[in-house]
């Protein structure tokens, strides 16, 4: 099978983005979402977690931006 994606480049610069960084995206979401789960299996205190995921998620992130 082969597909072949086109773009108008600038205007569909974000579009391009998605296609190009989409399998390291769907990595960093599962990534995100494999350390939230071990780190919150047991604990109950919701602001720490919130505060613990944003960490995780700019850390993927710029991780991302780096490839």
């Amino acid at each position: 099978m082969k597909a072949v994606l086109e773009f108008n480049y600038p205007d569909d610069e974000e579009k391009l983005l998605y296609a190009v960084k989409g399998p390291q995206m769907y990595r960093a979401l599962a990534n995100i979402k494999l350390a939230i789960t071990n780190d919150f299996k047991h604990k109950a205190d919701l602001e720490d977690a919130l505060g613990r995921v944003r960490e995780i998620t700019n850390q993927i992130l710029t991780e991302l931006d780096a490839v």
